[in-house]
């Protein structure tokens, strides 16, 4: 009778774990759905309180509208040469001087907010590592 009741109880901790495992993969999906939700709802709320994701939310000390429009197309494009960029901006703003975005990216280089690297013999520009967690941050994905 004993030996019956041990065994009795072994199996019911062996349904009870894998009743466990079964919730444990049925809430996974959910979770994430949940996780992703709470992503979409938090855009939403930016879009709405703000207009649109603007490099200042982010970055308020960058004031300059050409320092945005720069940031705004190193948020679309990474390693960007200095006449990719100017073209980018001549295409938001309508006009962009190869010499003034070079002293803006300087500018934005020294506030640590763009980064420039060798690729071969050309120089490409990119947004920092911190800038690039923030903007994660801000839409809620951990980075």
């Amino acid at each position: 009778m004993a030996e019956d009741l041990a065994a009795e109880i072994k199996e019911l901790q062996k349904r009870i774990a894998e009743l466990e495992q079964m919730l444990a993969s049925i809430m996974k999906p959910l979770s994430d759905a949940r996780s992703t939700t709470e992503r979409y709802l938090r855009l939403a709320g930016l879009l709405l309180d703000h207009g649109g994701l603007t490099p200042d939310l982010i970055l308020p000390e960058v004031k300059d509208p050409i320092e945005r429009d720069i940031v705004r197309v190193l948020l679309e494009r990474q390693n960007q040469n200095i006449s990719q960029i100017t073209e980018l901006v001549k295409t938001r703003r309508g006009t962009a001087s190869r010499r003034i975005i070079r002293k803006r990216l300087e500018i934005l280089e020294q506030k640590q907010v763009v980064q420039k690297t060798q690729q071969g013999s050309r120089v490409v520009y990119s947004l920092t590592p911190m800038v690039i967690t923030k903007w994660s941050q801000l839409l809620g994905f951990p980075k």
